[in-house]
């Protein structure tokens, strides 16, 4: 009696086993995101898009509206290095849309998203800069910036300039670098002033890509950026 009872607890073991693991292979009945978000993070004063880098520079932040609420843990997605972003994995719905970079905070975007929705969000860049570059022989290239600061900007503190083999070039994406530290300078002089670097060791009869930026004191650590530049080494 006793083997029988130890087979039939066994038997009715495996059972409830076997019913969890049927319970658990259940197909899965969601809809799957049928919605698309694209758009740009345009400068408030040019009205062009504002360069950044990706990853780790500006990122789109949405909270959906869900059961009469807003969800507390946003759903983030990077910003391309041309200021231009785009999720295809958004479900229909109601959204507030913010975004973290090198710009003043500004007030939430509440909008519905559905098939493919464009959304321009305008931000103010704490940092802006131009560039210039002159290639030289013997394998170097001489570059040069001039940096103008929004009113709300905080403190400046490196002046970069980067050069990498494609064109995608960042403080993180670089062949050659260089580092101006003008943390013990005043904003109203460098502003006033145009910072200059010479990168060498680089490959004659090469085409590389440039561009310049600065790191105005945020939480994020991110950086402002100018264009990137094609330069064609002699």
């Amino acid at each position: 009696m006793k083997i029988q009872a130890k087979v039939f607890n066994a038997v009715s073991t495996l059972i409830v086993l076997c019913g969890f693991c049927f319970s658990g292979c259940e197909l899965d009945n969601y809809d799957a995101p049928n919605a698309t978000l694209t758009g740009r993070l345009l400068d408030s004063e040019t009205n062009e898009a504002m360069p950044t880098q990706t990853p780790n520079g500006a990122r789109i932040r949405i909270y959906e509206f869900y059961k009469d609420e807003w969800s507390l843990q946003p759903y983030d997605f990077w910003v391309k290095q041309d200021g231009s972003f785009e999720n295809r994995s958004v479900f229909a719905g109601k959204y507030r849309i913010t975004a973290e970079g090198a710009f003043a905070a500004f007030d939430p975007v509440e909008t519905d998203i559905s098939g493919t929705k464009n959304l321009d969000i305008r931000v103010t860049p704490y940092l802006r800069l131009s560039i210039n570059a002159v290639p030289g022989a013997g394998g170097e290239v001489t570059l040069s910036a001039q940096v103008s600061r929004s009113a709300n900007a905080p403190k400046i503190r490196t002046i970069t300039f980067v050069c990498a083999k494609t064109p995608y070039a960042d403080k993180n994406v670089f062949v050659k670098k260089s580092d101006i530290d003008v943390n013990s300078v005043g904003d109203d002089e460098i502003v006033s002033k145009t910072y200059s670097a010479t990168l060498t060791g680089l490959t004659p009869n090469t085409t590389y890509y440039v561009r310049a930026g600065a790191f105005a004191d945020n939480p994020g650590s991110h950086y402002n950026y100018s264009k990137i530049v094609e330069v064609k080494l002699p």
